[in-house]
């Protein structure tokens, strides 16, 4: 039996169970798959409540990154300028990445800011951001650059206490840090998705949502699933597990 469940009852093969039972009900003049009575449920996920990750915070903390890179870039060009450096071994500019959707961000970031100020309710942040853009393989071209330069030059990186850090090793290891969180960010966009605003970290397939058995009646939010059935004769002929687009 558990060989049979797990290796020949594929979602492939129930696939094709359920087209063939939809099909023979439809044939017998049972249903007509031309009316359909849908009803949901939320219900709650198996996930701990305070493992929440929500898109308008990575928005809020990608931003302030990506202001810090582009720092950076600046500071390794003037690097590269002040010491001859791209002449020496042909080592060209850094150029900052552009990310659709981040002017939006930063506008709501302000926003937010000065209503904090006038003790307003902050603006959702929910902004799509096209992180593709963002590849910390570019920052990590800009470390291979510099780890040429210190080989060339024959500049040695160091460690530990009372020792003092050369200019090319403490830039390599703050876009070393840089492109580590990038990493972080675009891993959590990509569990999210777009459909969706939030996600828990211990069941990553949940959203948080507002429940109807709000005991507290303070509209907390629990990581749940919203679970929808269509119906036509008392018949369910499709199930869907979806996400609401906002909270």
């Amino acid at each position: 039996m558990y060989e049979f469940k797990n290796k020949k009852l594929t979602s492939d093969v129930l696939d094709g169970l359920n087209y063939q039972f939809l099909r023979r009900l439809q044939k017998e003049g049972l249903v007509t798959l031309k009316s359909l009575f849908i009803d949901g449920a939320k219900i709650e996920a198996n996930a701990n409540r305070y493992t929440f990750v929500w898109r308008g915070a990575i928005n809020y903390h990608l931003a302030g990154l990506l202001d810090t890179i582009d720092s950076l870039y600046q500071k390794y060009n003037t690097l590269i300028d002040e010491n001859e450096y791209g002449v020496k071994y042909d080592i060209p500019h850094a150029h900052m990445f552009v990310t659709e959707g981040m002017d939006k961000v930063r506008d709501i970031i302000e926003k937010n800011r000065k209503r904090k100020l006038t003790k307003h309710k902050k603006l959702p942040n929910h902004t799509i951001i096209e992180i593709n853009n963002c590849s910390p393989l570019e920052i990590l071209k800009l470390q291979k650059n510099l780890t040429q330069i210190a080989e060339q030059e024959q500049i040695s990186f160091v460690s530990g206490k009372g020792k003092r850090k050369p200019e090319v090793q403490k830039l390599y290891e703050e876009l070393e840090a840089c492109g580590e969180r990038l990493m972080g960010y675009k891993e959590r966009f990509e569990i999210m998705g777009n459909g969706r605003n939030s996600y828990s970290k211990t069941d990553s397939e949940a959203t948080f949502m507002r429940m109807e058995d709000d005991h507290m009646k303070n509209g907390q939010l629990k990581a749940a699933y919203n679970v929808q059935i269509a119906v036509e004769n008392y018949f369910i002929v499709h199930t869907y597990v979806s996400w609401p687009d906002r909270l």
